[in-house]
C-alpha cells in the first residue's frame, strides 16, 4: 500500500510522531518518535532496551500518526503490522540521525542494539 500524495510532505520531512503499541497486558503505549520514509516503507529505529520494541515482537500490531503542526486538518495515521529488523551497523540510525540534524548515537548506552522497525500498512487515513 502507498501512501497519498497529499501527505508525502508531511512523511518526507521531518517530525515527531506518535507510535501506539500494545502491551503484554493489553493496554495501549503510545510514545513521541522520530521515523523516515525509506523508498515508500515507513520505518523507525528502536534501541533494543525500548519497551515498545518488547511490545512490538509480542504484538506487531501498531497505529503511527503524524499531525502537521501548522495545520491541525493536514494529518496522516497508519494502522497495520510491524516488522522488527536488526541493524547491525547502526547505517539506518544514523540515516535517522541525519534526517533529524542529530547523532542519534548519543541516546545509546553502550553496546546497545538497534533495531529498525518496518511499518506494513493495512489502513491508511490522511488529510
Amino acid at each position: 500500500m502507498s501512501y497519498p500524495d497529499s501527505v508525502l510532505d508531511l512523511l518526507q520531512a521531518p517530525g515527531t510522531a506518535i507510535l501506539s503499541t500494545r502491551t503484554p497486558g493489553g493496554e495501549i503505549q503510545s510514545t513521541a518518535l522520530w521515523y523516515l520514509l525509506d523508498e515508500g516503507e515507513l520505518k523507525i529505529s528502536l534501541a533494543g532496551s525500548r519497551k515498545k520494541l518488547r511490545n512490538l515482537r509480542d504484538d506487531p500490531t501498531v497505529a503511527f500518526f503524524l499531525l502537521d503542526p501548522t495545520n491541525p486538518f493536514h494529518f496522516v495515521e497508519v494502522r497495520g503490522t510491524a516488522t522488527v529488523s536488526a541493524d547491525p551497523d547502526y547505517s539506518f540510525r544514523d540515516r535517522v540521525g541525519v534526517q533529524y540534524s542529530t547523532d542519534l548515537s548519543g541516546f545509546d548506552q553502550p553496546g546497545e542494539e538497534r533495531f529498525i522497525v518496518t511499518i506494513q500498512p493495512s489502513t491508511v487515513n490522511a488529510q
